[in-house]
């Protein structure tokens, strides 16, 4: 029977991509010692014996006691046998994904995996929940499509993010992306943004612009906050959906561009449509693809891979970032995070500039007293009701406290301005 030889050349060749893949990105340290080792091969051994990659001096540790594997989709850990088991993150564990911040019991030996996997280094989304990594396969299979892709999501979700790795995942990568913020241009303004203008169009046009299609052409057009788009701009921009072609203010001719648009909102577009707020034909066009982002409430298992992320990113070097025990991680799992894993990050940020080696609790007080304090805490556990449950009572009387200043309410609950305002128009609060 002759051998499948495509099969040998296609193993071959995994096996190729997979040390490339892994070479000098990710590290395992040795949690009191000092010691770290890279993972430079596909099957990284772990264990006493001596012919291991990783050998540990452990009487508690198997000869082969488990190892890691470094296959397409990422990183992996399988128990081989061992006497002991293999304990990740608490868990035991006869084979499991392996992410960076992963903490891996092996006998009496604590090791903390460091370092970034290309897949997250490249586009920045971290987590292993099942709804990440639904959303990292929604990715994967919309990203070559070049369709339009609507991105619905709260605020802080990482809608960009997504976005982004969605021109990554594209045959136009190596082309521009250009982002626009709907909601941050003023809509006597969107146009000439949008579409660009010919000079001497409107007063203060002394010269003419590209709009955002133009400077897009080859590219992806991230147009964020869609849902707050003027009606009177929204039959021009499905316009240009459907001919590719835009038209510069004070210009009459048409000039063809070549964009992939991808749109993102916190808002429920299906409501505004029902309201009068959106087009139905411009949804539609926006929404061949869709991906929703799961709010971080919802994925509480993400945290402590974000805040290794987090923390990595911030630390100088490894040896600089600082420690999070299990108290800490646990007080950041169990806050509601209403401002998702922007709010995170920059709980993280605040926290890091006390120059600790080891975070507490205390270092998040503008956490703690914003919605995990006493008020607030109040909240969140009157009745047993969950926080989504009573965020919209939440800010009503946070609100009324302050005399209907957003600003002051918004601090009062520790959580950006923006954040809060965009909550209260989510919440139909405000319209």
């Amino acid at each position: 029977m002759k051998p499948d030889i495509s099969c040998l050349r296609t193993r071959t060749a995994v096996g190729a991509l997979r040390a490339a893949d892994c070479r000098g990105e990710m590290e395992l340290r040795v949690m009191g010692s000092g010691r770290r080792v890279k993972i430079r091969v596909p099957t990284f051994t772990i264990g006493s014996g001596r012919r291991n990659h990783l050998v540990l001096r452990d009487a508690y540790a198997s000869a082969l006691h488990c190892s890691i594997l470094v296959q397409e989709d990422g990183l992996w850990i399988q128990d081989d046998g061992s006497r002991n088991g293999t304990w990740v993150n608490g868990l035991r564990v006869t084979r499991c994904r392996l992410l960076p911040g992963a903490r891996v019991v092996v006998g009496r030996t604590s090791l903390q995996l460091q370092g970034e996997t290309p897949q997250n280094r490249e586009h920045g989304i971290v987590g292993d929940h099942p709804r990440t990594r639904r959303v990292l396969e929604q990715i994967e299979r919309l990203g070559p499509s070049l369709k339009p892709v609507l991105i619905l999501g709260e605020t802080g979700t990482g809608k960009e993010l997504v976005a982004r790795a969605l021109h990554l995942a594209s045959p136009c990568r190596l082309s521009v992306f250009e982002p626009m913020n709907c909601g941050a241009i003023a809509h006597d303004l969107a146009e000439s943004e949008l579409f660009g203008h010919a000079e001497g169009a409107f007063t203060g046009a002394s010269r003419e612009r590209r709009g955002a299609f133009e400077r897009a052409d080859g590219g992806t057009l991230f147009l964020d906050e869609v849902g707050e788009m003027s009606m009177a701009l929204q039959p021009k921009l499905l316009r240009v959906l459907e001919d590719r072609g835009v038209q510069r203010m004070g210009e009459e001719q048409r000039r063809q561009v070549d964009v992939r648009v991808v749109a993102a909102t916190h808002r429920d577009l299906p409501h505004e449509v029902q309201r009068g707020a959106f087009r139905l034909d411009l949804y539609h066009r926006l929404a061949v693809g869709v991906i929703e982002l799961p709010p971080l409430r919802e994925r509480r298992e993400d945290i402590p891979l974000l805040v290794s992320h987090f923390l990595r990113q911030e630390a100088k070097n490894a040896a600089d970032m600082p420690h999070v025990g299990h108290r800490v991680m646990s007080f950041l799992q169990g806050q509601p995070w209403p401002g998702n894993v922007r709010e995170l990050r920059h709980a993280i940020q605040r926290a890091v500039m006390e120059g600790e080696p080891k975070l507490r609790v205390e270092h998040f007080d503008v956490v703690r007293k914003g919605y995990g304090g006493e008020r607030m805490e109040d909240y969140v556990c009157f009745r047993g009701r969950p926080f989504e449950a009573l965020r919209e009572e939440v800010f009503i009387r946070v609100l009324r406290e302050h005399g209907g200043n957003r600003t002051a309410a918004a601090a009062a609950l520790g959580i950006p301005k923006s954040t809060f305002f965009d909550q209260l128009k989510l919440m139909r609060l405000e319209e």
